[in-house]
């Protein structure tokens, strides 16, 4: 197959030093950036090369400084594309090419849809050198910020007053041109045209179609806000507080060498949907999961807990084996009081079935009121007690004006046999794991890669993203393998025969 690209070798000879090569350490990251880059397939990325026109950069060599310039922190493509001119890392990934800035980012968000194969490629090659198990594989989020103004956020009222400000301002513009014209026609004559629009209603016309188009994006989608700057974002909550505008990253971790299997960004404010779509994405990349002998344990906090959740995990055995906790499991291993302790807690409202009631501690019924669905699915019968109003307990049991009600799911035993299971010894021995999988990778891309903030903008385009930084992170841990393996030497080439052996 011919490509029309440039010619690119970075081995090329040169007089002092031997090779571009040469003058970085045998142990250098670029050398395993260039080793695991050369593995891979890039037919997803050379059908997208143009046939006609100057030749494009070879599509290897802007994957090594991408990936390189993400390994080392450095995300804008113009501090990239300086560093192929200034750093020896930069240099030799690049092979002494210099694209420009303009080149990378086009490059970085025209494959935006190719990264996922590339990502997938490079989970297969940490299968193949042993960096895998699948014994125990764990599951969580983390919130970071989008590449957004908080201040830019609209909800519907802030709309309609900004709106209404901007055509008073507008009209109050016109006015004061009409005043001008007026004034210049009676001096200088009325033949001149003086019907352009200034330049300040021009701007605040542009800015008053803009909302307008926003405005329509929020009623479309039945937001409650939406950021000017990055429609796609949402107002996030981490440990309790508000968080400027931002995506969850959801990510799928092996135990054995914290290896990302499977990965996404969302734009959800909470984790409960994202459970099963993140087992599949792992089963999708790995298959194997589902053909081992025993199953692959799969542990997630709290915020993945749903019965809907837990009805399909049971439906998934033998290959899966869940340990996902309820929202009070903290709360016992702590010793804390929970609203469970209460005499008042629905698991003491017993069930006529011949009258379809339940019977509250102080013998009043609980009637029968709607089917309903929550937001994971789940099925649930709700039931509502008209006779609270004399009761003693009133204020206790209940504060509401309408009665207590309770929701009875369908499902609900799936929660108590979670419980049970996640109570043993072996449950508590197996969730402690959980922390000691997921959290290093999270401070990993926080704090080492210092990837805190995205900086492309859309769903799209921060998806592809992240699958950069799940890629750079899963070839740091094939480096820090490779050390142990090599006595920390890196020679070019040596993931070939590893991988063969």
């Amino acid at each position: 197959m011919s490509l029309n690209v440039r010619n690119y070798n970075n081995k090329e000879m040169l007089l002092f030093p031997a090779a571009i090569g040469d003058y970085l350490s045998k142990d250098h990251f670029a050398w395993v950036i260039d080793d695991v880059v050369e593995q891979l397939d890039l037919s997803c990325l050379y059908r997208k090369v143009s046939s006609v026109g100057n030749p494009s950069y070879h599509p290897r060599m802007m994957l090594k400084i991408l990936f390189y310039g993400y390994a080392v922190s450095t995300f804008s493509s113009r501090k990239i594309a300086k560093g192929t001119e200034t750093d020896v890392a930069f240099i030799f990934l690049s092979g002494m090419q210099k694209p420009d800035f303009r080149t990378i980012s086009d490059f970085r968000k025209n494959n935006a849809e190719e990264l996922p194969k590339l990502f997938v490629q490079i989970v297969h090659l940490c299968k193949k050198l042993g960096l895998i198990g699948l014994g125990h594989i764990s599951i969580d989020s983390t919130v970071i910020k989008a590449s957004a103004n908080r201040d830019r956020t609209y909800d519907r009222e802030r709309f309609i007053l900004e709106e209404q400000a901007i055509q008073d301002k507008i009209k109050e513009l016109l006015d004061v041109a009409q005043k001008v014209d007026d004034e210049e026609d009676r001096i200088f004559g009325p033949d001149l045209r003086g019907d352009e629009l200034p330049e300040s209603v021009r701007s605040r016309k542009k800015r008053l179609e803009k909302l307008q188009e926003a405005k329509k994006e929020l009623e479309q989608k039945s937001l409650k806000e939406i950021n000017l700057t990055d429609s796609n974002a949402t107002f996030q909550r981490e440990k309790g507080k508000v968080f400027r505008p931002g995506y969850r990253a959801e990510v799928v971790v092996d135990e054995k060498e914290q290896i990302i299997v499977a990965c996404d960004v969302v734009n959800k404010l909470n984790d409960r949907q994202e459970l099963l779509p993140s087992i599949e994405r792992a089963v999708d990349n790995l298959p194997e999961i589902t053909n081992q002998d025993s199953s692959v344990i799969v542990t997630a906090d709290s915020d993945y807990s749903a019965m809907e959740n837990l009805k399909k995990l049971e439906e998934q055995k033998p290959y899966v084996d869940a340990y996902i906790p309820d929202s009070k499991y903290q709360s016992r291993q702590d010793g804390k009081t929970t609203d469970e302790d209460s005499p008042f807690h629905k698991k003491h409202f017993s069930y006529n079935p011949d009258k379809n009631v339940y019977i509250c501690p102080n013998q009043k019924e609980l009637t029968f009121r709607r089917r309903a669905i929550d937001d994971t699915t789940a099925a649930y019968s709700f039931y509502c007690c008209d006779h609270c109003r004399g009761c003693p307990y009133f204020g206790t049991c209940t504060k509401s004006p309408r009665g207590r009600g309770i929701a009875v799911y369908d499902n609900r035993e799936q929660i108590y046999k979670m419980r049970r299971k996640l109570d043993s010894a072996e449950g508590k021995r197996i969730y402690s794991k959980r922390k000691i999988i997921i959290e290093p990778v999270f401070g990993n891309i926080k704090h080492n890669l210092r990837f805190r903030e995205f900086i492309l903008r859309g769903l799209k385009k921060v998806k592809a993203e992240f699958i950069l930084i799940a890629i750079v992170h899963n070839i740091k841990k094939i480096a820090k393998w490779l050390r142990k393996r090599l006595s920390f030497k890196l020679p070019r080439g040596d993931l070939i025969p590893l991988m063969a052996a």
